[in-house]
């Protein structure tokens, strides 16, 4: 068995932001197709304030997503290295690398 002692808090912050970061690019696609699906049905005027408002959430989602990630993997590093450190890390079982064809 393995234990983890300490994870990096940068590390951890910058993984956790590009995820979160990824995610929020999805998410914001989904909400740009929404605000501009329903900008077609409506009777307004200009309805390029939802289709405008969907492309505003297409880049603001991930830019959000992503500092809630970088903010949220950072505490979480801190809080696991702290738990670690009074009570021992966590034990994982990490397999024999297999050798791999030679050319």
């Amino acid at each position: 068995m393995q234990v983890i002692k300490k994870i990096g808090v940068g590390s951890a912050a910058k993984v956790y932001g590009l995820t979160l970061g990824f995610l929020g690019i999805v998410i914001g696609v989904f909400y740009s197709l929404i605000f501009s699906f329903i900008a077609s049905f409506t009777n307004e005027e200009i309805p390029m304030i939802g289709a405008g408002l969907g492309i505003f959430m297409l880049i603001l989602i991930p830019i959000v997503y992503g500092v809630i990630g970088f903010v949220i993997g950072a505490l979480g590093a801190w809080v696991y290295n702290f738990v670690a450190r009074k009570f021992g890390g966590l034990e994982i079982e990490l397999s024999e690398p297999t050798s791999l064809p030679t050319e």
